[in-house]
């Protein structure tokens, strides 16, 4: 009886901090959201870049070669850090931590795990 106590308990905890988590950003304030080119400024909406286009949404991020679903994010000041399944146009599946941090208003430093993939994200307009 005691461990199912301990169960629910842990079950408890990881739903409050589920919640926690999402509330910070679920307010509709996802700061990062937009269009982006990757290591190059973006020339109008990212169409003519389609191969440098990256798109963020609260829900995942889409780029040339495939999709990256959110499971966990959570913001620390000027950095959303994103535990994120991604599937390549491949059919490949992997599973990785991205981060994201504000550098201005219109550009952010991308990083994925352990340093492995780096890029410097240009906000589209509009």
């Amino acid at each position: 009886m005691s461990n199912l106590g301990g169960r629910k308990w842990t079950f408890s905890l990881s739903a409050v901090l589920v919640m926690l988590s999402s509330s910070a950003l679920a307010e509709g304030d996802f700061p990062i959201e937009g269009v982006y080119t990757q290591n190059e400024v973006c020339r109008g909406d990212g169409s003519k870049q389609e191969f440098l286009r990256v798109k963020i949404t609260s829900q995942d991020v889409s780029y040339a070669g495939g999709i990256c679903s959110i499971d966990t994010r959570q913001q620390d000041a000027d950095k959303v850090s994103m535990k994120v399944t991604c599937k390549f146009k491949s059919g490949s599946v992997l599973s990785s931590t991205i981060s994201f941090t504000k550098k201005d208003n219109v550009t952010l430093d991308m990083a994925q795990q352990g340093g492995t993939y780096k890029a410097v994200l240009h906000r589209c307009p509009g």
